[in-house]
């Protein structure tokens, strides 16, 4: 295996970030050769031993640990279990990411920039894909996957993160010129608010403007920041607007305050509405917290148990799931309180890093808190192309550019 060298491994692990959003079969073929590539590598295995010495590792280990023992759980069947435990293997990609990339500075900016080509590359195709300005390239011929998701604003945001913080250095990382940078941050955001209908997208994008207009404030006074902090204002100025003024979007947008103004009436009439089904899973699970708060139902036991829940309730509220749509409140059903709290500590660690350089920490920390806020609304640590991709994405951002 010395043709797979350390360079060609960090080579993968990218792609593993790329693939998950198109293809889930090349993506775990990736995860496959990589996990092997590790073993094999002699300057890996040096890095994985150090890491194994980190507080890091042991937190990480005690929470893999507590999902595999979901088997012991009398509410767990082997089948979930094994499919659940399965949805949780991405997170390995975490500690090999800090295995591939240790303080490598050089590397990650290159990772940075493949991820934002192959984004912006996507979203283009994507335009042309919901526009059908090619013949050849519509809905009735060609799978666009990401194009058709409801997690696809989610992506761009990435992309348009890794654009403003290129934008907002002094120096060209990405090989574009400020008026380009400029012009693929309006593009994205333009995509987002007129072409995506998934409201996770919204929030995506003014997250991640939120976060860069946050770090400029205080080099207000400086005549750079002055400029990057009026860059900031226009671009959010234009989301608001293109967001609320979009058909697309604004739709959107009001489905999801109509249907929670509404959501007694639709429950009392059996209507059926995704902001209602919500909030009917949400009651019912926060209803099971004290029974699960201590031990939890185990890994992959959360529909047992939510089933139990409900047995005595008629019409909606009846209505079995395996997914409360809400990342935090699944985990402390089924691993109960220690559980959340290691998770909520894997997230913290990625988010306040020691020894970090400001504008990649506040990038890295945008994308992080994209996934922290959708997953109140849905599972997305969890799912495959949203959960691959945040794992690997703490994995690549972990302690970025030391300044030791």
């Amino acid at each position: 295996m010395k043709w797979l060298n350390l360079a060609h491994l960090q080579t993968i692990f990218v792609g593993i970030l790329a693939t998950a959003i198109i293809s889930p079969p090349l993506a775990n073929l990736l995860e496959l050769l990589l996990v092997v590539g590790v073993i094999f590598n002699p300057e890996a295995r040096r890095n994985a031993v150090k890491f194994s010495a980190t507080w890091d590792f042991k937190i990480q280990a005690a929470f893999i640990f507590l999902l595999m023992m979901g088997f012991a759980y009398p509410l767990v069947d082997m089948q979930t279990y094994f499919s659940n435990l399965l949805s949780w293997r991405k997170i390995l990609l975490l500690p090999l990411g800090y295995v591939l990339f240790r303080d490598s500075a050089v590397q990650k900016q290159k990772a940075l920039n493949y991820i934002f080509y192959f984004i912006l590359t996507l979203t283009l195709m994507g335009l042309a894909y919901k526009t059908q300005l090619l013949p050849f390239f519509n809905q009735g011929v060609i799978k666009f996957q990401i194009g058709t998701t409801s997690s696809e604003g989610m992506f761009v945001a990435v992309a348009l993160a890794i654009a403003l913080s290129a934008l907002l250095q002094t120096s060209h990382p990405m090989g574009l010129s400020k008026a380009m940078l400029l012009c693929c941050a309006v593009f994205l955001v333009g995509y987002v608010a007129l072409f995506t209908t998934g409201r996770s997208g919204y929030v995506a994008i003014l997250i991640v403007l939120l976060f860069m207009g946050g770090k400029h404030l205080k080099n207000q006074k400086e005549k750079n920041g002055l400029k990057a902090l009026a860059v900031l204002l226009m671009l959010s100025g234009m989301s608001v607007f293109l967001l609320m003024n979009s058909k697309t979007s604004a739709d959107r947008i009001n489905q999801a305050f109509t249907e929670f103004q509404l959501s007694e009436k639709n429950a009392s009439e059996n209507n059926v509405t995704s902001i209602g089904q919500r909030l009917n899973f949400w009651e019912n699970t926060i209803e099971m917290i004290p029974h699960y708060f201590l031990t939890g139902a185990g890994t992959g036991g959360f529909q047992a148990a939510y089933t139990e829940q409900v047995k005595n309730k008629t019409g909606l509220q009846a209505a079995i799931t395996q997914d409360p749509h809400n990342q935090y409140m699944k985990i402390l059903i089924e691993q109960g309180i220690l559980g959340l709290v290691l998770f909520l500590y894997l997230i913290a660690r990625a988010l306040f890093q020691p020894h970090v350089a400001d504008t990649n920490y506040v990038l890295g920390s945008a994308v992080i808190f994209i996934w922290i806020v959708t997953s109140c609304f849905n599972a997305h640590f969890t799912t495959f192309m949203e959960g691959t991709f945040v794992w690997a994405w703490m994995g690549l951002m972990n302690r970025y550019q030391s300044s030791r």
